[in-house]
């Protein structure tokens, strides 16, 4: 297990997290960055947002990767840098639940692979998408990792505002956040849009009450919000998704987090 003593400074973190992406390249390795270190790593300065909403910050680095990676990946982090596999996970994929970990030793750095889908709550599918962009995940996929959770948090919530705050809705250019995709895919997945939607309408909430992020930011992030319900709202729907909207919430619409990693 990681040394929980010593930990490093977000900025550190993040400065070792894509140094593993470049090395993993240089390897025929494709990780790409989630989560809160994905999001500094678009966020201008010091972590900029999430340092003023003063969001917890994380101590492990998650990537996404591809399934044939995985011996190579075993080999850099395993046998290069003497970093500890998890035994339980490794056992696990032999049951299809791909995902990889590794920690330090004598460390405190954890380091989490997904391999090929993000299976959460919702599943989100990866594969062809890691070339998107670099040293992260994409923007939508990254608000796609926090729009799929369940049960939100405020440590998401607040990553979500510095990811819409720093960043134009568009049609996925590298700095914009491709709206037409997460259409594509919640017009087709009642669940996934019906957790994606309410999780807006929170951030929405959630960002009219942080005083300590000027009004102008405030008004930008809702407005991008707004904008992305309407379109949720809009959007043609296929026949599954309205067959699935019958039954509603009747049915548990999505997957506990803990089955999953079993």
């Amino acid at each position: 297990m990681a040394n929980s003593d010593n930990l490093l400074h977000p900025d550190e973190l993040l400065e070792l997290a894509i140094e593993f992406v470049e090395e993993g390249a240089s390897r025929g390795i494709t990780l790409r960055l989630l989560g809160s270190l994905a999001v500094r790593a678009h966020t201008e300065g010091p972590g900029g947002l999430l340092d003023l909403l003063e969001r917890v910050p994380t101590h492990d680095i998650d990537y996404m990767g591809y399934s044939g990676d995985q011996a190579a990946a075993d080999r850099y982090f395993v046998e290069e840098l003497g970093y500890q596999p998890d035994p339980a996970v490794a056992h696990s994929l032999e049951y299809g639940i791909n995902r990889l970990i590794y920690y330090q030793q004598d460390g405190p750095v954890m380091v989490e692979v997904f391999l090929d889908q993000l299976r959460m709550a919702h599943t989100l599918d990866f594969r062809g998408r890691l070339e998107l962009d670099s040293p992260t995940v994409s923007l939508v996929d990254l608000l796609l990792t926090k729009l799929q959770i369940v049960q939100i948090t405020e440590k998401d919530i607040k990553d979500m505002i510095a990811l819409l705050a720093g960043h134009e809705l568009g049609g996925g250019g590298r700095d914009e956040v491709d709206v037409d995709y997460l259409i594509r895919l919640t017009s087709k997945d009642w669940g996934l849009y019906h957790t994606a939607y309410a999780n807006l309408q929170t951030l929405r909430q959630w960002t009219t009450s942080y005083e300590v992020l000027d009004l102008a930011i405030r008004e930008d992030v809702t407005d991008k919000v707004d904008s992305i319900l309407e379109r949720l709202e809009e959007a043609q729907k296929s026949p599954g998704w309205i067959l699935r909207s019958l039954i509603g919430t009747r049915v548990k619409w999505y997957e506990d987090v803990g089955d999953v990693h079993r």
